[in-house]
Parts: C-alpha cells; sequence; structure tokens
C-alpha cells in the first residue's frame, strides 16, 4: 500500500505539461517500434497488400532518413573517385 501512496505522490507532484510530454514521447516510440514491427513481418508478404504497405514502408524509412541531421561532412565519408552512394550517404547521417 505505501508503494501505491508513494507512486502516486510522484505523478501527482509532476505538472500536467510534463506529464502529457512523457506520454506523449512513449506513444511515438511504441508506434514507431509497432510500424517497424508490421514491416518486418509482411516484408515477405507477396499478396497486393503486403507489397502496398512494403512500399509505404520503404516510403516512410526514406522520409525518416531524410529527416536525420547531417553529424560529418560529406569530404570525411566520400569514396574514392569522388563516388556518392548510399553507404556514404549513411556515413554522413552517421549511421
Amino acid at each position: 500500500m505505501n508503494r501505491v501512496l508513494a507512486a502516486l505522490l510522484i505523478c501527482a507532484s509532476f505538472n500536467a505539461g510534463s506529464v502529457v510530454s512523457i506520454a506523449h514521447t512513449v506513444a511515438s516510440q511504441a508506434s514507431t517500434f509497432a510500424n517497424a514491427t508490421l514491416c518486418e513481418s509482411l516484408k515477405v508478404d507477396h499478396s497486393p497488400f503486403g507489397l502496398a504497405l512494403d512500399k509505404q514502408c520503404r516510403n516512410r524509412q526514406r522520409v525518416e532518413f531524410d529527416e536525420l541531421q547531417d553529424r560529418k561532412p560529406l569530404q570525411d565519408c566520400i569514396k574514392p573517385g569522388n563516388v556518392i552512394d548510399d553507404d556514404v550517404r549513411k556515413c554522413v547521417k552517421g549511421i
């Protein structure tokens, strides 16, 4: 009983804005995890639904990758012969 009361007091001590912010962050991460799990589980489905979902998942991954901030300069990652490919793009993003 004491633990429940302590937990309630801790929750009550947070202001509403921080609780909403924490809940939003947790919900966002749970949604991202659920989407990634669904995309991985249906990747081998060759039905029309599976193909459409795979296309949607690839588009979402591309958008998320494009939104990442560059962490390294291009000159540090570029390959000999000034080749820029997916490996170089990942290096620039810090992946």
